[in-house]
């Protein structure tokens, strides 16, 4: 046994050895590859050109200003007077090397007080104290992400995936941060006042950091005292701040450069990337120290329910996606209105959406449902998302299946779980899974109640009837429950002004009218005279079916019978009661137990 365990030991050893490939690394780079020459440039001793002539596939400048570079022949700024270390490493085959200079500047540039975006960021050479900026918690999208891909046309400077609301971060360790930006020497001083903001991924690379109350992490952290900035572009056009040392504003996502999108002298825009995840643009609104913005304009708002005939209801498209009102591009089926909303998806992912703020706080104490019709190019998910505009309440999601294709189809959204007087934002999402884009069509968004099926007898249930024309509606205790109806519970409904006053109720399918042809109802009336029922299709308002029937005793309770044999079978599911048909102010009714015989 021992010799043969030593004879497969030699074999693996053997072939060990074949499988492994000779090869040899190039020599390391010599430090004399890395030597540098520096001239400033003609006519304006500020600006220092530097050239590497090696054959080296990659070269990395640091300027000792907090600006770098890439390439063979660069050209750095240095506005101040000053001594600066400049460093070059250089990268081939078989490694790098590094080599420094020191580089004197005489004189400061005295068109540097000219320089309008280091004016609008410092305060300029009247401020030798320099320019302090604070995040503007008090409002609405002061913090955010969005994705780092470009979205179809043009470049994504939007946090489209989050906002934050006014203060939403409160006690994270980021409002009272204060970033100060001096202008002499591009000075830059990071107070934190003991702690500070940041994403999880960059938790390891703190001490001390906790799970935030308001999501994240805090951490303690005082920042170093050297920090410098520099100001760069690329070739876009596009500015940066480049901060060094490790510094940086607001939350931490483990990168020391942020893109100016927009400042003036009190406002700064922002941009910035997630040393993380790369797919991520996070961004932050700043305000000088000291500046109280005003307040912002109310949202233009819309109100439930859309039907984008009237007025244009103001949706905002994000993800990439646009959105217009149009003509219908299809007027037919369960939907014959001249205007519908067009929504053209965007590439940025599933959540590339529109959205709107509506004008109040929805009540889903009775209309639980949500509904609109859409005209899809394909069949798959749709998203319906409920938000709070000031962002106290957490977003609640449901999903529909649109399943139809170049036809008008109406999707419900069951929010039973949904609170009352919570919600005030609606986004819409289609073809959630995918992300081919798309243009799709909605109409008609509307809250509805929650079906319910024939018979109905309020007496393990209170379905929901909606009124007009003034009636009201509600569950009592059955004010005689004698002769033909003992129950306990019944409907009660107090006739409105109008003679047309009545209710109705939404069924859970179309009503079957091939066998049975009677719908019956126990009405208990203060009079006698006509009581109308009407049967509604209810994609189609225009397709209905009425018929009257007499109420013939008074203060007492009798059935009621119609007889809907013409109506057509498989179309209607709303039922709608007219008590008190053809009066003004008929009084109280009484109704139970609709059924279908």
């Amino acid at each position: 046994m021992k010799n043969l365990s030593k004879y497969f030991m030699i074999l693996f050893a053997l072939a060990l050895n074949a499988c492994v490939e000779e090869y040899e690394l190039d020599a390391p780079p010599a430090e004399g590859e890395a030597v540098f020459t520096s001239q400033p440039q003609g006519g304006s001793p500020n600006y220092v050109d530097f050239s590497n002539s090696s054959s080296a596939f990659l070269k990395k400048w640091d300027f000792g200003n907090g600006a770098t570079a890439e390439g063979d022949n660069v050209t750095a700024y240095y506005p101040f007077k000053g001594e600066y270390t400049v460093t070059l490493t250089i990268y081939t085959g078989g490694g790098s090397v590094s080599t420094s200079e020191s580089v004197t500047i005489n004189e400061t540039d005295p068109e540097i007080c000219n320089v309008e975006l280091l004016q609008l960021l410092t305060g300029g050479c009247g401020f030798p104290e320099g320019k302090t900026w604070v995040i503007d918690a008090g409002r609405a999208g002061h913090f955010g992400v969005g994705p780092a891909t470009a979205a179809v046309g043009g470049p994504t400077y939007t946090p489209d995936w989050y906002a934050a609301a006014a203060n939403e971060k409160e006690g994270g360790g980021m409002y009272d941060d204060e970033f100060t930006f001096f202008l002499n020497q591009s000075k830059f001083v990071q107070e934190t006042n003991g702690n500070v903001y940041l994403n999880g991924a960059q938790a390891p690379n703190f001490a001390g950091a906790t799970e935030a109350s308001v999501g994240d992490f805090t951490a303690p952290y005082n920042a170093p005292e050297n920090m410098n900035y520099a100001i760069s572009e690329d070739g876009d056009g596009n500015k940066f701040i480049n901060i060094t040392n490790g510094g940086f504003i607001g939350y931490a996502t483990g990168v020391s450069q942020y893109q100016i999108l927009s400042i003036t002298e009190d406002e700064m825009f922002i941009r910035f990337r997630d040393a993380a995840s790369a797919n991520l643009a996070w961004y932050h609104r700043l305000i000088r120290k000291g500046y109280s913005p005003e307040p912002p304009l109310s949202p233009a708002t819309s109100s439930l329910p859309i039907d984008f005939e009237g007025d244009v209801p103001p949706f905002n498209g994000f993800g990439g996606s646009t959105y217009q009102v149009i003509d219908n591009p299809d007027a037919s089926g369960i939907n014959a209105s001249a205007k519908v909303g067009e929504y053209v998806k965007g590439l940025d992912g599933n959540w590339a959406g529109i959205e709107t703020t509506l004008d109040g706080k929805i009540d889903f104490s009775t209309h639980k449902f949500i509904k609109y019709k859409v005209y899809s190019p394909v069949t798959g998910r749709a998203l319906f998302k409920l938000e709070s505009v000031d962002g106290t309440a957490t977003a609640l999601e449901v999903f529909a299946d649109v399943t139809k294709t170049n036809e008008w189809e109406e999707l419900t959204f069951d929010f039973s779980a949904a609170a009352s007087d919570t919600y005030d934002k609606i986004a819409m999402f289609l073809d959630f899974d995918n992300n081919n884009g798309g243009t799709f069509y909605i109409d008609d968004i509307r809250q509805a109640t929650p079906p319910v099926a024939l018979p109905v007898d309020f007496e393990s249930q209170e379905p929901v009837f909606s009124t007009f024309g003034g009636s009201s509606y509600t569950v009592v205790d059955n004010p005689d429950p004698s002769g033909i109806n003992t129950s306990a519970r019944v409907a009660e409904t107090v006739h409105g002004g109008e003679t047309w006053a009545g209710l109705f109720v939404d069924l859970d399918e179309p009503l079957d009218l091939s066998t049975q042809t009677t719908i019956s109802i126990k009405v208990y009336a203060p009079q006698t005279g006509t009581f109308r029922l009407k049967l509604e299709n209810i994609s189609d308002n225009t397709d209905f079916y009425e018929v009257d029937a007499d109420v013939t005793t008074a203060d007492t309770w009798v059935e009621v019978q119609f007889d809907v044999s013409p109506a057509a079978t498989d179309t209607y599911a709303r039922v709608v009661v007219f008590p008190g048909w053809n009066v003004s102010n008929a009084g109280t009714f009484y109704f139970d137990d609709i059924s279908q015989q």
